[in-house]
């Protein structure tokens, strides 16, 4: 009787069993760039295992060719149709695509800075692992930018943090990186932990968890707005610790000052890019004004929290003496920066906000070169190590001095045009709305770029803020 009552069963779900098996086959297209990844990662785990050396010193120039494979099928296109969903939990649109070049490009700039670094060269265990945990690292932040379902998100988020949380402790010999390792893995939790419980919020509220969807924010304006609001503030918490933003800046200091410095120039693009895209998703429906109008306190949380990232991302940085920390808090500021950006509803700031990751990106890992070359070959280790640079190697100190310029917003350089172009939505957001928090966000921008050039100009006190410009600028590289 029991066997007659589960065949039946059966027979009663293999409708919705084989339409469940086409929409995974019909979505799988989608996903190609992130099965490539996961074919590539096994294939590193697989060769580790393996103790000849030649198979060993194969390992990064598979790596790399996984991501030159990845970045040559997204920049190509064709594997899906635009928007291409899997499952009402991923999206292959524009914007997820232009987000994996950039992902890819990322992976491959560590694994080149990977290959030049003194420290991992010595690395006898873990070695594939490394590669290996580089392009889950990767997977996870594609992952991120197409998913539009909050548990989607949230095992994204894992993943990423995950990886992440192993390629801090690469060096697990040195206390310093044992200690940054666990600072990270505590933050991380704490985060995830508040972001799934806000999320938790969110599905009681709404029985949804696909944010991207009009239903779900009119869901939330059916109740209590003190409900939306609460579940909003702790998803963010997740959101924020992956762009470094205040409150959740903490770990990046020490991480920054504990890892190695490719993995310093990864955390600080690659995560931050997939962060905003995620943001940019989900605050995309405050563009309707009846909801902004609904959810106004959750927009006054976010340009609060920019605010707050701006302003202590570049004070904090006065006081900084080393290297490390200081791009740290050039991190924290430039997720300022993008949270206003963000908040430029009704412009076309998308496009900006792009540009502007892409800049971030070329620039820091430019920058991230040139502090490893300062490390390895010069014992660099505190700002005031880098005094004479320039002068005993010109063409080293003039590339720096460019990149430190374009991070500063001086113009012609690019990130002049970036810093321009976000001031420029902010404006037309305030002009459109005349809402005071972004003429507050608009005037502190334009504030802290204009003291930083002051300092990169004048007698500097010891850093400039966000952009490693004061000291190194003038006392090394010039």
């Amino acid at each position: 009787m029991v066997l007659l009552s589960s065949i039946n069963s059966v027979y009663e779900q293999a409708p919705y069993l084989s339409e469940t098996i086409k929409a995974i086959l019909a979505g799988a297209g989608s996903l190609l760039p992130e099965l490539l990844l996961t074919g590539f990662f096994l294939l590193l785990l697989t060769l580790d295992l393996f103790k000849s050396p030649f198979i060993k010193r194969l390992l990064p120039w598979l790596a790399l060719t996984g991501l030159f494979a990845t970045l040559i099928l997204q920049l190509l296109g064709g594997y899906t149709s635009e928007g291409g969903q899997f499952l009402n939990l991923l999206r292959s649109d524009g914007l997820a695509r232009y987000g994996g070049i950039l992902f890819s490009v990322t992976g491959v700039c560590t694994i080149l800075l990977s290959l030049q670094n003194k420290f991992l060269e010595k690395l006898e265990e873990g070695r594939g692992e490394y590669y290996a945990l580089i392009l889950a690292l990767v997977l996870g932040l594609n992952l991120m930018a197409k998913s539009i379902n909050l548990l989607m998100v949230f095992l994204a988020i894992e993943v990423v943090s995950i990886a992440s949380y192993i390629l801090t402790l690469t060096l697990k010999r040195e206390a310093r990186a044992i200690e940054a390792g666990l600072k990270y893995i505590l933050y991380g939790t704490l985060s995830a932990g508040v972001m799934l419980y806000g999320m938790s919020f969110f599905y009681g509220l709404t029985g949804s968890l696909n944010y991207t969807e009009s239903t779900f924010w009119l869901a939330l304006l059916q109740g209590n707005p003190l409900l939306p609001t609460l579940a909003a503030v702790l998803v963010f918490a997740g959101f924020f610790f992956k762009i470094a933003a205040v409150p959740f800046h903490f770990w990046a200091p020490d991480v920054y000052q504990g890892a190695p410095l490719p993995v310093v120039a990864l955390f600080s693009t690659g995560p931050k890019v997939a962060g905003i895209i995620v943001i940019l998703r989900f605050v995309a429906a405050f563009a309707d004004p009846a909801l902004a109008f609904g959810l106004e306190d959750v927009l006054l949380f976010l340009g609060i929290a920019a605010l707050a990232t701006l302003v202590i991302g570049n004070f904090t940085a006065l006081w900084q003496r080393t290297p490390r920390r200081l791009m740290a808090y050039s991190s924290v500021a430039h997720a300022g920066f993008l949270l206003a950006a963000l908040l430029a509803f009704g412009t076309d700031s998308t496009a900006s906000v792009l540009f502007y990751l892409t800049m971030l990106l070329l620039v820091n890992f430019g920058m991230f070169l040139f502090l490893q070359l300062a490390e390895n070959d010069f014992g660099v280790k505190h700002l005031e190590d880098l005094s004479g640079l320039g002068r005993a190697y010109p063409y080293l100190g003039v590339m720096a001095l460019l990149y430190v310029l374009s991070l500063t917003g001086l113009p012609p350089l690019g990130g002049f045009t970036a810093k321009l172009l976000i001031f420029s939505h902010i404006w037309e957001a305030y002009a459109l709305t005349a809402q005071p928090m972004l003429l507050v966000l608009l005037t502190a921008g334009v504030l802290l770029t204009g003291l930083k050039k002051k300092t990169s100009s004048g007698r500097p006190n010891r850093a400039s803020s966000s952009l490693f410009d004061s000291e190194i600028t003038k006392n090394s590289l010039l």
